[in-house]
């Protein structure tokens, strides 16, 4: 042993510590991201499977392959927020098995989409791909950043922006018209 050793402990080299702060931090990380294998095998407890939500989430956002972690978390922070969410996404799951529609467009022409309660499910579901959130209030919840799907036709062209949208990011949200 060195004095050094001695008076200031085993010594570590720089590369050995930010190797360890790294493995930390990412297992951290993945913990705090994961889900439980018993939400991605069973769905949420109103019964609506996981596999059945991605493969939903896949077709509504025009079939290309989803990510399955991702597809349940999602699903479970859109349960949080609305109960009856697996309810109503297994009707739009059995509305697209029973149209036989080829793509997304071709469901949309059903008349069971025109205006209504499945429309907003549909509408919900794509839009958390799309933008990465769920919600457009207050309480609305990033689930997923760089994964967000409106990122994926530039992949490989554009950077990622290194910030992330939230509440009043670029001003406060347009008022609608009330329809009087």
């Amino acid at each position: 042993m060195t004095k050094e050793h001695i008076l200031h402990g085993p010594l570590l080299s720089r590369r050995a510590l930010l190797e360890t702060a790294a493995a930390a931090g990412a297992a951290l990380g993945l913990a705090a991201l994961s889900v439980p294998a018993a939400v991605q095998a069973q769905g949420s407890a109103t019964g609506l499977a996981a596999a059945d939500f991605q493969r939903l989430s896949q077709f509504l956002t025009g079939g290309q392959p989803l990510d399955a972690a991702l597809a349940a978390r999602y699903q479970a922070v859109l349960v949080k927020r609305d109960p009856a969410f697996d309810a109503a996404a297994q009707d739009l799951l059995r509305l697209v098995d029973s149209s036989q529609a080829a793509h997304v467009d071709a469901l949309l022409e059903q008349p069971a989409l025109a205006d209504g309660p499945l429309r907003g499910t549909l509408q919900r579901i794509v839009s958390a791909w799309y933008l990465g959130i769920v919600g457009d209030d207050k309480s609305t919840e990033l689930v997923a950043y760089a994964n967000a799907l409106m990122y994926r036709p530039t992949r490989g062209i554009l950077d990622i922006p290194s910030y992330g949208s939230g509440p009043d990011t670029w001003g406060k949200k347009p008022q609608t018209e009330s329809k009087t």
